[in-house]
Protein backbone atom coordinates (compact mmCIF):
# COMPACT_ATOMS: atom_id res chain seq x y z
CA UNK A 1 0.00 0.00 0.00
CA UNK A 2 1.19 3.08 -1.12
CA UNK A 3 0.88 6.79 -1.80
CA UNK A 4 2.20 9.86 -3.54
CA UNK A 5 1.93 13.68 -4.03
CA UNK A 6 3.53 15.22 -6.53
CA UNK A 7 4.01 18.43 -8.77
CA UNK A 8 6.16 18.61 -11.86
CA UNK A 9 5.99 21.59 -14.75
CA UNK A 10 7.47 19.66 -18.17
CA UNK A 11 9.01 21.46 -20.80
CA UNK A 12 8.21 19.52 -24.33
CA UNK A 13 10.16 21.43 -26.44
CA UNK A 14 13.12 19.77 -24.27
CA UNK A 15 12.44 17.04 -24.91
CA UNK A 16 12.40 17.18 -28.55
CA UNK A 17 8.69 17.33 -29.09
CA UNK A 18 6.64 20.78 -30.47
CA UNK A 19 6.52 23.01 -27.89
CA UNK A 20 4.18 23.20 -24.91
CA UNK A 21 4.11 23.53 -21.51
CA UNK A 22 2.74 21.00 -18.57
CA UNK A 23 2.48 21.74 -15.03
CA UNK A 24 0.65 19.00 -13.07
CA UNK A 25 -0.44 18.67 -9.55
CA UNK A 26 -1.46 15.50 -8.29
CA UNK A 27 -2.32 12.92 -5.67
CA UNK A 28 -1.90 8.67 -6.23
CA UNK A 29 -2.93 6.12 -3.94
CA UNK A 30 -1.78 2.50 -4.68
CA UNK A 31 -2.36 -1.27 -3.65
CA UNK A 32 -0.92 -4.46 -4.95
CA UNK A 33 -0.43 -7.62 -3.76
CA UNK A 34 1.50 -11.34 -4.87
CA UNK A 35 -0.96 -13.76 -6.38
CA UNK A 36 1.31 -16.75 -6.06
CA UNK A 37 5.70 -17.00 -6.79
CA UNK A 38 5.13 -15.87 -10.06
CA UNK A 39 2.38 -13.40 -10.27
CA UNK A 40 1.41 -10.05 -9.11
CA UNK A 41 -1.90 -7.42 -9.64
CA UNK A 42 -1.35 -3.97 -8.79
CA UNK A 43 -4.35 -1.26 -8.53
CA UNK A 44 -4.48 2.53 -8.25
CA UNK A 45 -6.49 5.88 -8.23
CA UNK A 46 -5.67 9.56 -8.44
CA UNK A 47 -6.43 13.09 -9.36
CA UNK A 48 -4.48 15.26 -11.75
CA UNK A 49 -4.63 19.07 -11.99
CA UNK A 50 -3.31 20.13 -15.51
CA UNK A 51 -2.26 23.19 -16.85
CA UNK A 52 -1.30 23.88 -20.68
CA UNK A 53 0.47 26.59 -21.91
CA UNK A 54 2.00 28.18 -24.87
CA UNK A 55 0.25 25.48 -27.02
CA UNK A 56 1.18 25.61 -30.91
CA UNK A 57 -1.88 25.77 -33.16
CA UNK A 58 -0.65 22.54 -34.98
CA UNK A 59 -3.19 20.94 -37.30
CA UNK A 60 -3.44 17.26 -35.57
CA UNK A 61 -4.77 19.41 -32.23
CA UNK A 62 -7.77 21.32 -34.01
CA UNK A 63 -10.42 19.71 -32.61
CA UNK A 64 -8.36 19.36 -29.24
CA UNK A 65 -8.75 22.86 -29.30
CA UNK A 66 -12.40 22.92 -30.47
CA UNK A 67 -13.68 21.00 -27.29
CA UNK A 68 -11.60 22.69 -24.81
CA UNK A 69 -11.26 26.11 -25.74
CA UNK A 70 -13.35 27.19 -23.09
CA UNK A 71 -11.27 25.23 -20.49
CA UNK A 72 -9.00 28.52 -19.81
CA UNK A 73 -8.08 30.19 -17.02
CA UNK A 74 -7.27 34.22 -16.67
CA UNK A 75 -3.64 33.59 -18.02
CA UNK A 76 -4.44 32.00 -20.86
CA UNK A 77 -4.03 28.34 -19.68
CA UNK A 78 -5.53 25.09 -20.34
CA UNK A 79 -6.93 23.83 -17.50
CA UNK A 80 -8.02 19.80 -16.83
CA UNK A 81 -8.85 18.32 -13.46
CA UNK A 82 -9.22 14.29 -13.44
CA UNK A 83 -9.38 11.26 -11.82
CA UNK A 84 -8.16 7.82 -12.75
CA UNK A 85 -8.08 4.37 -12.38
CA UNK A 86 -4.85 2.36 -13.01
CA UNK A 87 -4.80 -1.49 -12.95
CA UNK A 88 -1.70 -3.75 -13.54
CA UNK A 89 -0.85 -7.61 -14.21
CA UNK A 90 2.78 -8.69 -13.45
CA UNK A 91 4.76 -12.10 -14.22
CA UNK A 92 7.87 -12.78 -13.42
CA UNK A 93 10.16 -15.56 -13.32
CA UNK A 94 13.48 -13.64 -13.92
CA UNK A 95 16.43 -15.38 -12.02
CA UNK A 96 17.94 -11.62 -11.11
CA UNK A 97 16.18 -8.36 -10.48
CA UNK A 98 19.25 -6.49 -11.70
CA UNK A 99 21.42 -8.05 -15.14
CA UNK A 100 18.92 -11.14 -15.47
CA UNK A 101 19.99 -14.18 -17.44
CA UNK A 102 17.45 -16.35 -17.09
CA UNK A 103 13.60 -16.37 -17.07
CA UNK A 104 10.55 -13.95 -18.49
CA UNK A 105 8.84 -10.72 -17.66
CA UNK A 106 5.23 -9.79 -18.75
CA UNK A 107 3.40 -6.38 -17.37
CA UNK A 108 -0.20 -5.74 -18.52
CA UNK A 109 -1.36 -2.16 -17.99
CA UNK A 110 -4.70 -0.32 -18.34
CA UNK A 111 -5.71 3.79 -17.45
CA UNK A 112 -8.67 4.77 -17.78
CA UNK A 113 -10.03 8.11 -16.17
CA UNK A 114 -13.49 8.29 -14.19
CA UNK A 115 -16.49 9.35 -16.15
CA UNK A 116 -16.95 12.67 -15.36
CA UNK A 117 -13.29 13.91 -15.37
CA UNK A 118 -12.76 16.67 -17.84
CA UNK A 119 -10.78 14.33 -20.17
CA UNK A 120 -12.23 10.98 -20.98
CA UNK A 121 -9.96 8.65 -22.17
CA UNK A 122 -8.19 4.90 -21.70
CA UNK A 123 -4.26 3.61 -22.29
CA UNK A 124 -3.72 0.12 -22.52
CA UNK A 125 0.05 -1.53 -22.75
CA UNK A 126 1.76 -4.81 -22.79
CA UNK A 127 5.78 -5.17 -22.17
CA UNK A 128 7.36 -8.80 -22.55
CA UNK A 129 11.35 -9.46 -21.74
CA UNK A 130 12.92 -13.24 -22.22
CA UNK A 131 16.27 -13.87 -21.29
CA UNK A 132 17.82 -17.23 -23.24
CA UNK A 133 20.86 -18.55 -21.67
CA UNK A 134 23.15 -20.26 -24.14
CA UNK A 135 25.90 -21.89 -21.67
CA UNK A 136 25.97 -23.07 -18.45
CA UNK A 137 27.97 -20.10 -16.78
CA UNK A 138 24.70 -17.77 -18.24
CA UNK A 139 27.94 -15.71 -20.00
CA UNK A 140 26.17 -15.59 -23.09
CA UNK A 141 22.40 -14.54 -23.54
CA UNK A 142 19.76 -13.94 -26.08
CA UNK A 143 17.11 -11.54 -24.49
CA UNK A 144 14.09 -10.36 -27.06
CA UNK A 145 11.86 -7.20 -25.60
CA UNK A 146 7.85 -5.82 -26.98
CA UNK A 147 5.90 -3.27 -26.61
CA UNK A 148 3.06 -2.74 -27.77
CA UNK A 149 0.62 0.21 -26.05
CA UNK A 150 -2.78 1.82 -27.72
CA UNK A 151 -5.03 4.64 -26.37
CA UNK A 152 -8.13 6.57 -27.13
CA UNK A 153 -11.02 8.39 -25.68
CA UNK A 154 -14.18 7.68 -25.02
CA UNK A 155 -17.71 9.86 -24.09
CA UNK A 156 -18.73 13.43 -25.34
CA UNK A 157 -18.41 16.69 -24.94
CA UNK A 158 -21.27 18.54 -25.88
CA UNK A 159 -21.73 17.95 -29.58
CA UNK A 160 -18.22 16.25 -29.71
CA UNK A 161 -16.16 13.54 -29.36
CA UNK A 162 -13.93 13.41 -26.52
CA UNK A 163 -10.14 12.93 -27.99
CA UNK A 164 -7.13 11.41 -26.14
CA UNK A 165 -4.99 14.35 -24.96
CA UNK A 166 -2.10 14.83 -26.64
CA UNK A 167 0.12 14.96 -24.30
CA UNK A 168 -1.22 11.36 -23.15
CA UNK A 169 0.55 10.56 -26.80
CA UNK A 170 3.15 7.81 -26.97
CA UNK A 171 6.95 8.24 -28.47
CA UNK A 172 9.63 6.28 -29.42
CA UNK A 173 13.37 6.50 -29.59
CA UNK A 174 16.24 7.02 -26.81
CA UNK A 175 17.63 5.04 -24.48
CA UNK A 176 15.14 2.27 -24.18
CA UNK A 177 12.97 1.73 -27.39
CA UNK A 178 14.39 2.58 -31.41
CA UNK A 179 18.37 3.40 -29.88
CA UNK A 180 20.08 5.71 -32.76
CA UNK A 181 16.79 8.07 -32.74
CA UNK A 182 16.89 11.06 -30.75
CA UNK A 183 13.99 10.49 -27.20
CA UNK A 184 10.95 10.91 -28.36
CA UNK A 185 11.52 11.62 -31.67
CA UNK A 186 10.11 8.51 -33.55
CA UNK A 187 6.76 9.01 -34.65
CA UNK A 188 3.94 11.66 -36.44
CA UNK A 189 5.07 15.09 -36.91
CA UNK A 190 3.54 18.48 -36.96
CA UNK A 191 1.97 20.06 -39.58
CA UNK A 192 0.89 23.62 -39.75
CA UNK A 193 -2.04 24.77 -41.70
CA UNK A 194 -2.00 28.31 -43.73
CA UNK A 195 -3.98 30.57 -46.03
CA UNK A 196 -2.51 30.47 -49.57
CA UNK A 197 -3.90 32.61 -51.84
CA UNK A 198 -7.90 31.34 -50.57
CA UNK A 199 -6.32 27.90 -50.66
CA UNK A 200 -5.88 25.84 -47.58
CA UNK A 201 -2.17 24.24 -47.48
CA UNK A 202 0.58 22.84 -45.30
CA UNK A 203 3.93 23.54 -43.75
CA UNK A 204 5.13 20.08 -42.62
CA UNK A 205 8.12 20.08 -39.96
CA UNK A 206 10.28 17.41 -37.84
CA UNK A 207 8.83 18.41 -34.60
CA UNK A 208 7.55 15.19 -32.71
CA UNK A 209 4.16 15.24 -31.67
CA UNK A 210 3.84 11.39 -30.80
CA UNK A 211 0.62 8.99 -31.29
CA UNK A 212 -1.52 6.77 -30.28
CA UNK A 213 -0.53 3.57 -30.87
CA UNK A 214 3.24 2.16 -29.98
CA UNK A 215 4.60 -1.34 -31.46
CA UNK A 216 8.50 -1.57 -30.61
CA UNK A 217 10.61 -4.38 -30.13
CA UNK A 218 14.31 -5.23 -29.41
CA UNK A 219 17.22 -8.00 -29.86
CA UNK A 220 19.73 -8.49 -28.03
CA UNK A 221 23.05 -10.84 -28.00
CA UNK A 222 24.64 -10.33 -24.34
CA UNK A 223 28.40 -11.40 -24.60
CA UNK A 224 31.35 -10.79 -21.91
CA UNK A 225 32.39 -7.84 -21.73
CA UNK A 226 35.81 -7.40 -23.40
CA UNK A 227 38.92 -7.25 -20.62
CA UNK A 228 36.84 -7.05 -18.02
CA UNK A 229 38.18 -8.64 -15.15
CA UNK A 230 36.55 -11.62 -13.30
CA UNK A 231 36.19 -9.05 -9.81
CA UNK A 232 34.02 -6.38 -12.52
CA UNK A 233 32.07 -9.01 -14.64
CA UNK A 234 29.10 -8.78 -12.69
CA UNK A 235 29.34 -4.97 -12.73
CA UNK A 236 28.77 -5.29 -16.72
CA UNK A 237 27.41 -5.94 -19.73
CA UNK A 238 27.70 -5.68 -23.15
CA UNK A 239 25.68 -6.60 -26.00
CA UNK A 240 24.79 -6.31 -29.70
CA UNK A 241 21.48 -5.27 -30.57
CA UNK A 242 18.77 -4.95 -33.31
CA UNK A 243 15.76 -2.32 -32.29
CA UNK A 244 12.87 -2.06 -35.02
CA UNK A 245 9.47 -0.10 -34.09
CA UNK A 246 7.16 2.72 -34.97
CA UNK A 247 4.82 4.82 -33.56
CA UNK A 248 1.64 5.98 -35.47
CA UNK A 249 -1.84 8.08 -34.86
CA UNK A 250 -4.74 6.07 -35.83
CA UNK A 251 -7.39 8.86 -35.86
CA UNK A 252 -4.55 10.66 -38.64
CA UNK A 253 -6.22 10.81 -42.60
CA UNK A 254 -3.34 12.43 -45.30
CA UNK A 255 -7.04 12.90 -47.37
CA UNK A 256 -7.58 15.64 -45.10
CA UNK A 257 -5.17 17.59 -46.15
CA UNK A 258 -4.59 17.72 -49.57
CA UNK A 259 -1.88 20.92 -50.27
CA UNK A 260 1.45 20.86 -49.11
CA UNK A 261 4.08 23.62 -49.49
CA UNK A 262 6.85 23.31 -47.58
CA UNK A 263 9.44 20.81 -46.13
CA UNK A 264 6.81 18.39 -48.72
CA UNK A 265 9.51 15.60 -47.84
CA UNK A 266 8.64 15.16 -43.93
CA UNK A 267 4.97 14.63 -44.44
CA UNK A 268 3.41 11.35 -45.35
CA UNK A 269 0.38 9.40 -43.87
CA UNK A 270 0.85 9.28 -39.77
CA UNK A 271 -1.43 6.46 -39.81
CA UNK A 272 0.07 3.74 -41.57
CA UNK A 273 2.13 1.35 -38.49
CA UNK A 274 3.78 -0.41 -41.80
CA UNK A 275 6.59 2.43 -41.98
CA UNK A 276 8.79 1.03 -39.02
CA UNK A 277 12.31 2.26 -38.19
CA UNK A 278 15.25 0.08 -37.49
CA UNK A 279 18.48 0.45 -36.31
CA UNK A 280 21.51 -1.74 -34.71
CA UNK A 281 24.59 -1.16 -32.55
CA UNK A 282 26.57 -1.79 -29.30
CA UNK A 283 25.66 -1.07 -25.71
CA UNK A 284 27.30 -1.12 -21.93
CA UNK A 285 25.44 -1.26 -19.10
CA UNK A 286 27.59 -0.74 -15.59
CA UNK A 287 26.46 -1.03 -12.12
CA UNK A 288 28.12 1.84 -11.04
CA UNK A 289 28.82 3.41 -7.31
CA UNK A 290 26.63 6.35 -8.08
CA UNK A 291 23.74 3.61 -9.88
CA UNK A 292 23.21 2.13 -13.67
CA UNK A 293 24.48 3.92 -16.40
CA UNK A 294 23.78 2.88 -19.66
CA UNK A 295 26.09 3.66 -23.03
CA UNK A 296 25.10 2.70 -26.47
CA UNK A 297 26.12 3.69 -30.17
CA UNK A 298 23.77 2.87 -32.56
CA UNK A 299 23.14 3.23 -36.58
CA UNK A 300 19.88 3.77 -38.00
CA UNK A 301 19.10 1.17 -40.76
CA UNK A 302 15.43 2.19 -41.40
CA UNK A 303 14.16 5.56 -41.27
CA UNK A 304 11.65 7.93 -42.11
CA UNK A 305 10.92 11.68 -43.04
CA UNK A 306 11.93 13.78 -40.15
CA UNK A 307 13.87 11.54 -37.55
CA UNK A 308 16.28 12.59 -35.94
CA UNK A 309 19.49 10.33 -35.38
CA UNK A 310 21.80 10.07 -32.27
CA UNK A 311 24.50 7.82 -32.80
CA UNK A 312 25.50 7.98 -29.06
CA UNK A 313 23.28 7.73 -25.88
CA UNK A 314 23.64 7.98 -22.36
CA UNK A 315 21.68 7.24 -19.27
CA UNK A 316 21.59 6.87 -15.98
CA UNK A 317 19.26 4.68 -13.20
CA UNK A 318 17.52 2.27 -16.05
CA UNK A 319 18.68 -1.26 -16.99
CA UNK A 320 17.16 -3.60 -19.14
Amino acid sequence: LGGRAYYTEFEAGDANLVDYNNQTTGVRATFGYPVNESNRLEYGVGFEHNKLSQLQAYAQIRKFWEIYAENRDDEGRVVFNNFDFTTSWIRNTLNKGVFATEGNRQQLTGKVTIPGSDLQFYKVSFDDAHYYPLDKEHNWVLLGRLKLAYGNSYGTVGDYDQTLPFFENYYAGGDQWLRGFKSNSVGPKAIYLYNDQGNNSITATDQAVGGNAMSVASFEFIVPTPFASEAYRNQLRTSVFFDIGTVWDTTFNPNDYSSCSSSCDKFYDYSDPSLYRSSAGVSLQWLSPLGPLGFSFARPIKEQPGDRNEIFNFNIGRTF
